[in-house]
C-alpha cells in the first residue's frame, strides 16, 4: 500500500465531505427555504386533518413568516423556526420544532380598556415536546432533517407526521390532566 493510498478518503469521508460542500453552497440556502415551505404546508394539511379527528371546535390557526410557522389547533399548538447560526451557513442553523399546551396564536384581538378589578390572565403556554434538526443532504433530492436528540432523519412530510402525532399527544395529555 504506498502513502497515497492512505490519504484517500474511504466511502464515510467522501460522503460526508459532499455533504458539507453541498450545506455549504448558496443552492442549498435556496433548498432549505424550499423545503421549510415543505414542511409549513404539510403542517398546514395535517393540522385540518387533526381539528377534524379531535372534533375541534375551531379550525387550525396559521401565522407563517420566512423561517417561522404557527399552527395553532384550539388548546394546542406546533411551533418551528429555523434559526440561523453565526455564519449564516446551513452548516451551523437549526430546525427547532415545539409541541406546546396553550395559546402561541392569540384569535381576533379584541381590545377592552382595562380595569383594576378584572381578573388578569396568569395561564400561558407550555412546552409539552420539542426537538431540534439539523440539515443533512448531499442534494435537493436527498434532504433529511436531523434529529439532534435521536439522530433519526426524516424527509419534511415525514416530520410534519410527526409533529402531529406530538399536538395529538400534546392534546391527550391535556384531557387526562
Amino acid at each position: 500500500m504506498s502513502q497515497f493510498e492512505e490519504l484517500e478518503p474511504d466511502e464515510m469521508d467522501r460522503a460526508e465531505l459532499s455533504r458539507e460542500r453541498f450545506l455549504a453552497s448558496h443552492r442549498a440556502i435556496a433548498v432549505c427555504a424550499r423545503e421549510f415551505g415543505r414542511l409549513a404546508e404539510e403542517l398546514a394539511d395535517r393540522a385540518s386533518v387533526l381539528c377534524s379527528e379531535l372534533s375541534l371546535a375551531e379550525p387550525a390557526e396559521m401565522r407563517q413568516t420566512p423561517g417561522r410557522c404557527i399552527v395553532q389547533m384550539g388548546p394546542i399548538a406546533v411551533t418551528t423556526a429555523w434559526l440561523r447560526g453565526p455564519l449564516d451557513s446551513l452548516a451551523d442553523g437549526r430546525l427547532m420544532a415545539i409541541a406546546w399546551h396553550g395559546t402561541i396564536v392569540r384569535r381576533g384581538f379584541r381590545e377592552r380598556p382595562e380595569r383594576n378589578d378584572a381578573p388578569r390572565a396568569t395561564q400561558t403556554a407550555v412546552s409539552v415536546w420539542e426537538d431540534t434538526y439539523t440539515a443533512s443532504a448531499e442534494d435537493e433530492a436527498s434532504w433529511r432533517w436531523k434529529s439532534e436528540v435521536d439522530a433519526a432523519r426524516y424527509a419534511s412530510t415525514e416530520l410534519a407526521a410527526l409533529l402531529m402525532d406530538q399536538a395529538r399527544a400534546a392534546f391527550q395529555q391535556r384531557k387526562t390532566a
